[in-house]
């Protein structure tokens, strides 16, 4: 019976990864092979947004969910992971670099989500749900860009207008409201800068690691 169990979960699971793929097939333009989604994994499109707003290049991994509103771009270059429950919301531009890890219930969101003005606000949050005046396009956005070989650890939140350069980790719970320059470690929230040169102040410790610093 436990054995009946797994082998049709085991299906199961298959069947709804494949449904998945397909699902960023039609709404993602995926350059290269080797991608990789995870039951939990969603692409949605608004306002306009249409397939060629989401680039998913080669072995780049989706786990969470990806939201392009009135053609807000988002890419993922090479190897770049976003994982479970982790969200990407764009209006304006959010590009993940290549070997990128995102960890899980992270947010990274191009955009306040809402108006600043009280009044704005108040009209708002009095019409309907779906409404045009609900759209995330009229709130303030400003582009992210996240470089190379980036970590970003669990629930961290990378705000509208912060570019967080190659090498760097964001340490978990973090609400990265400013840069972080390469090679550096930020924590906090907001966060702060508390290591810098990791390149130069680490060890590697695996053979191909030593071989390409």
């Amino acid at each position: 019976m436990f054995r009946l169990y797994f082998y049709i979960r085991k299906i199961v699971i298959r069947i709804l990864l494949w449904i998945i793929r397909m699902e960023f097939k039609k709404k993602t333009t995926m350059i290269g092979t080797g991608h990789s989604f995870y039951k939990g994994a969603a692409v949605t499109l608004h306002d306009g947004s249409t397939k060629e707003d989401i680039i998913l290049h080669d072995h780049s991994e989706v786990w969470g969910r990806v939201t392009s509103i009135n053609h807000g771009k988002i890419i993922f270059h090479d190897w770049a992971k976003l994982g479970t429950r982790s969200t990407i919301e764009a209006v304006n531009w959010v590009e993940i670099g290549e070997d990128c890890e995102i960890s899980y219930d992270v947010v990274i969101s191009d955009n306040n989500s809402h108006p600043t003005n009280p009044a704005d606000r108040k009209y708002y949050h009095r019409t309907p749900h779906g409404s045009d005046e609900r759209s995330h396009k009229h709130s303030i956005s400003a582009p992210i860009f996240i470089g190379d070989n980036v970590w970003i650890g669990q629930r961290a939140r990378i705000c509208k207008g912060v570019t967080i350069g190659n090498n760097a980790i964001i340490a978990a719970n973090s609400v990265v409201t400013h840069n972080v320059p390469a090679n550096a470690i930020a924590a906090g929230n907001p966060a702060k800068i508390v290591r810098t040169d990791i390149d130069k102040t680490t060890t590697p410790i695996f053979p191909l690691s030593k071989e390409s610093k």
